[in-house]
Formats: C-alpha cells, structure tokens, sequence
C-alpha cells in the first residue's frame, strides 16, 4: 500500500525539472536539503517535512501549483498549506495563542489521519506519517510531470508556456528586493528600522508591485513602492513637529527627502496627499533645475 520511497521522490523531482527546463530554464531550483534514506522513524519525518517545503514553498513555488491545477489534478493548494502547518508544528515555539493553537489542531488532524494517533510517539507513528506525506508528494509530482504534456501541446501550448514564463518572471525570491530596499534605506534614512523584518512585512506588497508593472517598469515600481513604505515607517516612528523633525535631522544631502516629506506631514494628514503622491513632487523639485 505505501510504496513510496525516498528515492522515487528525487527521481520525481529531477524528471519534473527536466520537464520543465525545455520551456522555462530557471522554473525549477535544486533541493539541497537531504531526504531520509529510509521512511522509518521521527527524524526521518522531520527531514521529509523539510524537504517537502522546500519543494513547494521555495524551489518549485511557481511551476508546482501550476502545473497541479491543470489536468490531470485540477488540484488546490491544500498540499501546500499542510505541508507548511506541519513544518510550523516541528519547528517552531508554539504558544497558547490562537494562531499557534490552530495550526497545533491542524496537525493533530493531519496525524490522526496519517498514522491513527494525533500526537504520535512511537517510530512506526512516524514511519507511517512519513508514508502518508511520501505517497501524496508523489501523487502531486506525477500529476505536475504528467501536465508538462500540455506544455508540449501544438495548440495550447505555446499559451501555457507563455502564462508560465510570466509567473516565473513575477516571482522575485524575497532576497532580490534587499540591494534595492537597501539603497532606498541609504538615501533616505534609517531610524532603527530591521530592515530584514521589514522586508518580511512588506513582502506580499513588493510582489504586488512587481506583477502589475509593466515590464519595462518593474525595479522603479519596486523602488517607488519601496520608498514609500519606508516612509510611511519613518513618518510612524517619529512623533514629532515637522520643524522639530527638521532641525533633528540636520538637513543635508541625502536627508533632504525625508525633510521635506516630514515638512508636508500635515498636508498628507489633513488632505487626500499621499505619500507616494508627496515624494514623486519632491522628487520633481530636486530634479528640476532652478531659474
């Protein structure tokens, strides 16, 4: 009944690769997490929940859940979001709060499906967990190889192809934006702000940005968006006058954007001006030449 093996999930994975690099070069990233070499125990399952979420949620994030929801699976992304709960559940802190409480009945569900109990203890619980999640990674990786048929369809082909590269081409990994986040923090400041937690906050926002720009367009989309959140964390963090806010700053060179932003604070609280709004004129005025 479980024959999946560790091996068959990397030879899975290689063929859903190669399948894929004939139309989309960079669709598919390498793996470099090891699998168990055997389905038999707790760590062998918590390597495989590992390598699962590298799978789905970094080095196949685009191609998988494509791929998975044309024929033959027409699948959602459920595969996904257990996958993610239970590597949550192994690896993290969990709390009496109702997020951490959530995903921690989440995974007693899942367990008491996989292996009959819903906080297992015993090896042969984990090994059957490990067969449980084995057999469904397959059954989604078979189905993603078996609609690269499509790709390769005289008709719908070419469109598929086409949607693909653009997904791919949309989908900046999260260190990507940092040499851009770090210049925008360069020239205009930085009060303290973690810039690394601040990318994971704004992360979904700068994807945003990047899909709705035109090609051409994308890093100054990325960059105008980005300049404008970080603004909107200075303006937040310095409760203060503008003239105050000014002299504090001691204008010069690089701070004179976020001087001159702080200066039009009022106007954006009292009006419809918003931030993006402010900076693209003061951009304007420090580009224009004066008379």
């Amino acid at each position: 009944m479980n024959t999946t093996s560790p091996i068959d999930l990397s030879d899975l994975y290689v063929t859903l690769r190669m399948r894929l690099a004939v139309h989309v070069s960079d669709g598919c990233d390498e793996i470099t997490l090891r699998l168990p070499r055997e389905f038999d125990g707790e760590l062998a399952f918590y390597r495989l929940v590992n390598w699962a979420y590298a799978l789905v949620n970094e080095a196949a994030r685009i191609p998988l859940p494509y791929l998975a929801n044309l024929p033959p699976l027409r699948a959602n992304d459920i595969y996904k979001r257990e996958i993610v709960f239970l590597r949550t559940y192994l690896n993290h802190n969990l709390k009496n709060e109702k997020r951490d409480l959530k995903t921690a009945a989440s995974a007693a569900r899942w367990f008491g499906q996989a292996c009959g109990r819903g906080s297992p203890r015993e090896p042969e619980h984990y090994a059957a967990a490990c067969h449980f999640l084995a057999d469904r990674l397959r059954a989604i990786l078979e189905g993603a190889i078996d609609a690269c048929d499509l790709l390769d369809d005289p008709i719908d082909g070419t469109t598929l192809v086409a949607n693909l590269h653009l997904q791919v081409s949309q989908a900046w990994e999260a260190h990507r934006f940092d040499p851009i986040l770090k210049k925008c923090a360069e020239m205009i400041g930085n009060p303290g702000i973690d810039l690394l937690k601040f990318r994971g906050r704004k992360l979904d926002i700068w994807r945003a940005a990047v899909k709705n720009a035109e090609a051409e367009m994308v890093e100054a989309a990325v960059r105008r968006q980005i300049e404008a959140d970080l603004l909107s964390e200075i303006d937040a963090r310095l409760p203060i006058g503008a003239q105050e806010a000014k002299a504090h700053l001691s204008i010069s060179g690089k701070d004179a954007v976020v001087a001159a932003l702080l200066l039009l604070r009022d106007a954006r609280f009292n009006g419809k001006v918003s931030i993006p709004d402010i900076l693209i004129q003061v951009r304007r005025s420090i580009q224009e030449p004066e008379d």
